[in-house]
């Protein structure tokens, strides 16, 4: 009947699957105290061998963390595995993306465990995620592993009986049976547990049965050590002194025998009928008179009367624990008293301990042509493993596995033993795969650097010397890609990134007007410019036309694009074009530059407009500068004061002056003035009305008066007071 209960659940296990949707629920309701995770509940409820198991786990995420300060944002936790006993298997929330949470949409999350254990014991449920983060893409993610305790506790249904009861008296070999007593407070046990062992304990210790078979357990408890005694029968067979009274004639009549039997306190225990005119022999048949351990006594007497007493016909003694006997004394008398001797009497009981053997290990075989695993071994029931890990309905014949690992089969029996094949490493080298790039700057790093344990970077497709971490800093521009082999031998080869040197710049060679690229050599193509507009130029070399800042834009064999610094170009050949008008000396090149006077190679403060007056004997040049910074200086001209008016000598007074000045010196009918200040600029101009010009509307201040008669200039210095 176990056997049948036995494998109706084992069917159940077998036929009882995880659903495709998982059937866990979260609990919102639960929120972490003191911590931003959890895991609700925080410790897994017992199971019991044989019975359906089905527990929901809520867990709650958390968005970030802090190291050192730095805070890490997680953007991924992927639960990667859960090694469970046999029998049970797991279902995630999030079945449809893998398994994957983003904790930023929702940081809740739960798993289904659920299934039929088959076997007891302690066990850690290992759960192995893997959490990718904000600084993944340069330490790579983070492998996260954690055990719950978790127990599988026997069926503890018994088989009892009027002797005794067993735990767990049926099951997969080793078993160790406990044992009950049902007759508490006996006097004596004796237990055969058929396997060699044997107990007078009340209560004997756990038996383990190591081999496969059937064993029958043998028991007996014993009230008492002693026999019972019953006293059946008395026969006397002769008696005296029965004979000298008239009731009995004397002795011609016959005697009226009867017996009594007294225990050794003195008490009457019995006493028979009267057998009437009965000779001896007379026997009495008693009713199983139990007996103690005393003498008892019969006695033996002669009814008379009505006129005389009865007669007394002696007595005999017996001791009660003893077997049936004759005893007779010195007086004639003769008894045979019958005693059943019953010995002790025990409570029995048997019971059969059941120890089922294990199956032969599967033998499994990897098809890695088609891809498949299988085995020819057969078995009431099978469940793959992928590292110790169920694989969730795998419990056929064959599995296609879908990643490299380590691959087992645990064969059930019809009794629910088991047995685990050994491993089979199964590699999978996926063709389709690519690693994943990504680059900011100059920094290149592979985003699924976990999986791998070995990589090797490659410019242009040649292998970069020490270049061995998922991370790389380039030192130039270039194409860059990765191979990155697995723990199983499989490489793969990234598509090539470009990585451009931002800080590179071409370099720019300048003689006069002419430009060149000096690193021409490590560009393909240039694209030449003035200012920021284009030229019509794409050569490594530029003869410039005008005056500027040019620049070149260049790019590489990799699509990498550069611009050089600007290069200012002057024109060396161009010199300022100076005119010289009697004591005035002006450019014709005013426009587009700023400009400086000089008077014997210092500059003349505040001359710098396009003209000025000489009023020193000396030499007079320009500077003039555009605006991009090109000075250009003119040629020197020397002049002379004293060449002006060679034949007229004119003076102003008063000098200095407030409000008027008088012309006097040579008498001419018409003179013309200009009043200009320091720096050549004409403020005032008009001609002496007689003899007078007002400077009232000048600030004070030192002018240049400049007069002029008859086609001549003379120029004098006046000093205007304050009003």
């Amino acid at each position: 009947m176990k056997k049948f209960i036995f494998i109706f659940f084992l069917v159940l296990a077998f036929t009882y699957t995880a659903p495709s949707i998982a059937q866990c629920t979260i609990d919102y309701s639960y929120n972490p105290i003191g911590a931003n995770f959890g895991l609700s509940p925080d410790t897994l409820p017992d199971a019991v061998q044989g019975y359906i198991y089905d527990q929901d786990l809520t867990f709650v995420l958390p968005l970030d963390t802090t190291d050192g300060g730095l805070t890490v944002t997680f953007t991924d936790f992927h639960i990667v595995s859960i090694n469970l006993p046999l029998g049970l298997t797991w279902q995630c929330s999030n079945y449809a993306n893998s398994c994957h949470y983003d904790p930023a949409v929702d940081q809740y999350g739960c798993v289904n465990i659920n299934g039929v254990p088959l076997q007891t014991g302690s066990y850690n449920v290992d759960v192995v995620l893997v959490a990718t983060h904000s600084l993944s893409s340069l330490a790579g993610t983070e492998t996260v592993s954690f055990s719950l305790p978790f127990e599988v506790i026997p069926d503890t249904s018994t088989s009892n009986n009027a002797g005794f009861s067993m735990i767990s008296g049926s099951g997969c070999s080793p078993i160790q049976v406990s044992f009950i007593n049902n007759n508490p407070g006996m006097v004596s046990y004796l237990w055969d547990f058929g396997n060699g062992n044997m107990s007078n304990a009340e209560n004997p210790t756990p038996q383990i049965y190591n081999s496969p078979g059937s064993y029958v357990v043998s028991y007996e408890a014993h009230s008492t050590t002693n026999s019972s005694y019953f006293l059946t029968n008395i026969e006397v067979v002769s008696a005296n002194g029965w004979d000298g009274d008239a009731e009995d004639g004397f002795g011609l009549l016959n005697p009226d025998p009867y017996i009594k039997i007294l225990d050794q306190s003195g008490s009457v225990i019995f006493s028979s009928t009267v057998y009437v005119d009965q000779n001896f022999p007379v026997s009495y048949s008693l009713n199983n008179i139990p007996l103690l351990n005393q003498n008892y006594t019969i006695e033996v007497w002669d009814q008379d009367g009505p006129f005389t007493a009865d007669d007394f016909c002696g007595s005999l003694s017996f001791p009660g624990f003893s077997s049936s006997s004759t005893i007779t004394n010195g007086s004639g008398e003769t008894v045979n008293y019958t005693i059943s001797v019953i010995p002790p009497q025990p409570i029995t009981a048997s019971d059969t301990v059941n120890v089922y053997p294990h199956p032969s290990s599967a033998n499994i075989v990897y098809d890695s042509l088609n891809n498949i695993l299988h085995t020819d071994s057969s078995f009431f029931g099978m469940q793959w493993y992928y590292y110790n890990s169920p694989i969730p309905n795998a419990t056929d014949t064959f599995v296609v596995p879908a990643l490299s690992g380590l691959y087992s089969l645990v064969g059930i029996s019809d009794y629910g033993c088991t047995s685990i094949s050994d491993d089979i490493l199964v590699v999978i080298c996926d063709s389709a795969y690519q690693p994943t790039l990504q680059t900011s700057g100059m920094d290149i790093w592979m985003v699924d650097s976990a999986l791998y344990n070995d990589v090797q970077w490659h410019s242009s497709g040649i292998p970069l010397l020490g270049a061995n971490l998922p991370e790389f800093t380039a030192s130039e521009s270039g194409a860059y890609s990765i191979t990155a082999t697995d723990t199983f031998g499989c490489s793969y080869v990234s598509d090539q990134v470009v990585v451009c040197d931002q800080s590179q710049q071409p370099v720019l060679g300048v003689n006069g007007m002419d430009l060149w690229v000096s690193d021409s050599v490590n560009y393909v193509s240039f694209y030449w410019m003035q200012g920021g507009g284009s030229l019509a130029n794409n050569t490594p070399a530029h003869l410039a036309s005008y005056v500027g800042l040019y620049s070149v834009q260049t790019e590489d064999a990799f699509g990498c694009e550069y611009t050089s610094a600007e290069m200012l170009i002057c024109d060396e050949n161009f010199e300022p074009n100076i005119v010289v008008f009697n004591d005035v000396i002006y450019t014709s090149d005013s426009i587009g530059y700023s400009m400086q006077w000089n008077f014997n190679g210092s500059p003349i403060v505040s001359a710098t407009n396009s003209a000025v007056l000489m009023t020193q004997s000396g030499s007079y040049s320009l500077v003039i500068t555009d605006q991009y910074g090109c000075s250009y200086d003119s040629e020197l001209i020397n002049y002379n004061s004293l060449n002006s008016l060679e034949n007229t000598a004119l003076f102003l007074h008063p000098n200095p002056a407030r409000q008027f000045v008088e012309v006097s010196g040579v008498l001419m009918d018409k003179i013309m003035y200009e009043i200009h200040n320091i720096s050549g600029t004409v403020l005032h101009e008009g001609e002496v009305k007689n003899k007078m010009i007002d400077i009232s509307v000048l600030p004070p201040g030192a002018y240049i008066v400049r007069l002029k008669i008859s086609d001549q200039w003379q120029s004098i210095k006046l000093l205007k007071l304050n009003y």
